[in-house]
């Protein structure tokens, strides 16, 4: 078993704010579930006591400077924080230290989009950087990929459950593109606001994600696209799907950062171009209103 991968008894003890008996006495009783090591000693996973947490209504921030869960990997490999970065654990391709760190954002207190806006997405850019330099290959680049994709999961596993509003979202991927994550993150934005989301994935042939419109009618649709092919077959065909939606008065969200673009907002027009994930939260809760 890593060390890395896993929280101390001490370490549980400090974010729940009990002692380290309590911690023992609740993994006795079979509330919290945790493995050992070879000498014996309670390891806990991230997950685990995020949804601990979430069901007892325990407080998730601690505010005891270096002495937080985040920081104990590091202090145990004997490195200084910084050298525990997001983006070393996904393009080394440690799924659970990766999915850990996140997890450890949120329960110090991290806001959900705050967690995609500056950690993930700051890192996935600069991975695809490295690829398109060609100081990642391609298979690091998936592993890499992976490895975010596996951490956002175990993430999503740890949120509470909210109020649900009755709404219904499609999220997806552009044609051609074949980044399963983009869509990932606006839907797990969106469910943190209550709605139900369908989530078609990457490279969403046009024709068929029109077809859902017109049988679901969502409430909004949010479409994501790291870069564009085949621009003019494209663009008419998204157009087919942006008519249809202002015909049913279904807002459309175009994410990603080809419609920085002005001439592109043009070919492919939305009612947000969102730089941030937080900018789509907002917009999705001032829809509830």
């Amino acid at each position: 078993m890593s060390e890395p991968n896993y929280l101390t008894t001490r370490e549980v003890a400090r974010l729940c704010r009990v002692s380290d008996a309590t911690v023992k006495r609740w993994e006795d009783a079979g509330f919290l579930k945790s493995e050992r090591t070879s000498g014996k000693h309670r390891r806990f996973r991230a997950e685990e006591i995020a949804r601990f947490q979430r069901e007892q209504g325990l407080g998730q921030k601690l505010c005891h400077g270096d002495r937080s869960v985040l920081s104990a990997p590091a202090r145990r490999r004997g490195r200084p924080d910084s050298d525990c970065s997001f983006l070393d654990l996904v393009v080394a391709g440690c799924e659970e230290d990766a999915a850990n760190f996140v997890i450890g954002a949120y329960l110090q207190g991290t806001g959900l989009t705050d967690i995609f806006d500056h950690l993930i997405s700051p890192a996935m850019r600069r991975i695809g950087e490295m690829w398109y330099r060609t100081e990642l290959s391609v298979a690091q680049e998936h592993l890499a990929s992976r490895a975010a994709q596996y951490a956002v999961h175990k993430l999503r596993t740890a949120l509470p459950l909210p109020e649900m509003k009755g709404r219904t979202a499609f999220c997806a991927a552009f044609e051609s593109d074949y980044h399963d994550l983009p869509p990932y993150l606006a839907q797990l934005t969106i469910e943190n606001e209550g709605w139900e989301v369908m989530n078609f994935g990457a490279n969403i042939p046009f024709f068929s994600l029109r077809e859902e419109i017109v049988k679901y009618s969502p409430e909004a649709i949010c479409l994501s696209a790291t870069y564009l092919t085949e621009i003019e077959r494209l663009a008419r065909e998204y157009r087919e799907i942006y008519d249809t939606a202002a015909r049913l008065k279904i807002p459309v969200i175009l994410g990603g950062r080809v419609f920085e673009d002005d001439h592109l907002r043009r070919r492919f027009p939305a009612d947000l171009y969102p730089e941030t994930f937080g900018e789509v939260a907002a917009f999705i809760e001032k829809l509830a209103d």
